[in-house]
């Protein structure tokens, strides 16, 4: 077991013989300094944590550094895609909510709009709407002329384009 004060020192004189190389490698493959100078320094918190189990031949350093190194930047590549699959997951459910407020929005906006339209005004632009008959077949249901019809039907019209007015 070699001492702290000779650990320093092999550390030491390995960070400053392959920190550089090291870096420039990180920068190049991931195009980001800050996260390629602090996956370098997690590569070399690994060294410390295990420089008393590699063998002191300078092959072996190199690669155990390189293979760190390497495998940090995988990591953080695996991470950043589960962070970015979880970001856009969550811009779709906030996208999603938002749009199921404003057809809840809509639909209460609608409502209101029925609610205030005269009675027989609403009833006759729901057997038109929402039951699909068309104005011959209402103006036979409810004894009166077409005419009357077609005029409930544009006055339901006009309310709902002035009032939705927002929302086309």
């Amino acid at each position: 077991m070699k001492s702290v004060r000779v650990k320093k020192k092999i550390f030491s004189e390995l960070f400053d013989k392959y920190y550089k190389r090291l870096f420039n490698y990180a920068v190049k493959v991931i195009n980001h300094r800050d996260v390629a100078e602090s996956l370098v320094q997690e590569t070399f918190i690994k060294l410390w944590e295990n420089i008393e189990n590699i063998k002191d031949d300078e092959r072996s350093i190199e690669s155990y550094l390189i293979t760190v190194l390497k495998n940090k930047i995988i990591d953080n590549h695996r991470k950043n895609k589960t962070q970015e699959k979880h970001l856009n997951l969550y811009k779709l459910n906030t996208e999603f909510t938002t749009d199921m407020n404003n057809v809840w929005e809509l639909e209460k906006e609608i409502d209101d709009i029925y609610n205030s339209l005269q009675p027989k005004t609403s009833e006759i632009f729901k057997l038109s709407r929402d039951k699909g008959l068309t104005y011959q077949e209402i103006a036979s249901l409810k004894n009166i002329s077409i005419k009357t019809v077609e005029s409930h039907i544009s006055k339901a019209l006009h309310t709902f384009r002035k009032k939705l007015k927002d929302y086309l």
